[in-house]
C-alpha cells in the first residue's frame, strides 16, 4: 500500500505533518495498540487514536498521553492535501488550548 499523508500529533509537541505506511498494522504501532477511528472537524478527517484515548479526544477532556494523528477517510484512508494539513493544524490549535 502507499503511503498516506497525515497531520501526526505526540504528546507534548506540536502537531507536524509526515507520511505513513497506509496499513493498519503501522496505524497501530504508531498509537501504541488497538486503534480507534473518530470523527473529527469535518466529515472526511478521522483521528486514528489509541482506543485508551478516544473520548478523552473527542470531548477536549485532557492533553492525550500517546501518539495521535489525523487522515482522511472517504471508504479508505488517503493522504491530506497540503491545504487540509494547515486546515487541521488550525483547529488544532484551538483544541489544544483546552487540553489540560
Amino acid at each position: 500500500m502507499p503511503d498516506i499523508q497525515v497531520v501526526m500529533v505526540m504528546p507534548k509537541k506540536r502537531p507536524h505533518i509526515t507520511e505513513i505506511l497506509n496499513t493498519s498494522k503501522e496505524f497501530e504501532e504508531i498509537v501504541g495498540g488497538p486503534v480507534d477511528i473518530l470523527s473529527f472537524h469535518q466529515q472526511h478527517y478521522k483521528i486514528v487514536c489509541n482506543i485508551e484515548e478516544g473520548y478523552d479526544l473527542t470531548y477536549n477532556k485532557k492533553a492525550p498521553s500517546s501518539t495521535f494523528f489525523i487522515a482522511k477517510y472517504q471508504g479508505q484512508f488517503e493522504s491530506l492535501s497540503d491545504a487540509e494539513t494547515e486546515e487541521i493544524k488550525d483547529v488544532l490549535k484551538t483544541k489544544m488550548k483546552k487540553w489540560k
